[in-house]
């Protein structure tokens, strides 16, 4: 696992926080899955145009909290 990530999550399972998720996405039906950031808004994730959402993740509450670094 990814440090300050969470594990892969199925789509059924949807995230509780609103913001940006990490996802594993497919365009078509015999296309690989593709990497992809898309943002939860509380009923689904905004896409840019169709495609289908297969896994996502996200930070974890740690990491969230985490101050950010100075430039």
């Amino acid at each position: 696992m990814a440090k300050g990530k969470t594990r892969w999550f199925p789509r059924h399972v949807e995230p509780v926080r609103h913001g940006e998720y990490e996802c594993l996405v497919r365009l078509t039906s015999n296309a690989p899955l593709f990497f992809w950031r898309l943002r939860w808004d509380g009923k689904g994730f905004l896409v840019p145009f169709p495609m289908v959402v297969k896994f996502w993740r996200g930070r974890t509450k740690a990491a969230t909290h985490q101050p950010k670094k100075g430039k």
